[in-house]
């Protein structure tokens, strides 16, 4: 049975981050969340998202992603998107294969994204899906973990430089500390 993926809108937000155990050095990442339509899976209703974390491209503003567009490879290739939709209790891992930018109002990017939901992986008997959707994305927040650097008033200006590296910092509003449901991070939002 196929699903009907329908989406409206979605979220953008940026992260940075990285991972010494695995060589992976500091790198700002881009995250979406596409809200999907309510729909139906394995006769129950449902209301979910897909996910999308780690996507690697280089852009020092939002606005670097108008009309362009990228590829990606699939799980396992270096450089894939870490994606998931939660349904039936669990995460059925995504796999994009291409995203493409098209217009930037300032706070909102349109984007067709491209890619497959692969049921068999968590052993249902339904058909992999292939999708491609299209939706606007809104800009939430580029956020700076703990582990990264410790949220204190004190950090505030450590990590506005050490984005810097990374992305306009003109484009944001003054760093602040903030409570995502797990922990406290630096967060930096649009500028009005």
């Amino acid at each position: 049975m196929a699903i009907k993926i329908i989406s409206d809108c979605g979220k953008i937000n940026a992260l940075l981050f990285k991972n010494e155990n695995v060589g992976l050095p500091m790198t700002l990442f881009l995250s979406i969340s596409i809200d999907l339509d309510e729909l139906e899976f394995q006769n129950e209703t449902e209301e979910t998202c897909i996910q999308l974390d780690f996507i690697k491209i280089h852009f020092k503003s939002f606005s670097d992603l108008q009309n362009k567009e990228f590829e990606f490879p699939i799980n396992p290739e270096d450089g894939y998107i870490d994606g998931s939709v939660y349904l039936d209790s669990q995460h059925i891992p995504v796999d994009v294969t291409k995203i493409s930018f098209c217009s930037f109002d300032g706070d909102n990017i349109k984007a067709k994204i491209f890619g497959i939901v692969l049921f068999d992986n968590c052993g249902y008997k339904d058909p992999n899906q292939e999708f491609d959707l299209e939706t606007t994305l809104r800009f939430e927040n580029i956020l700076i973990p703990p582990d990264i650097i410790s949220p204190s008033e004190q950090n505030l200006d450590i990590a506005k430089n050490k984005l810097s590296e990374f992305f306009n910092v003109i484009e944001l509003s003054e760093p602040i500390i903030e409570n995502n449901e797990f922990r406290d991070a630096i967060v930096f939002h649009k500028s009005i």
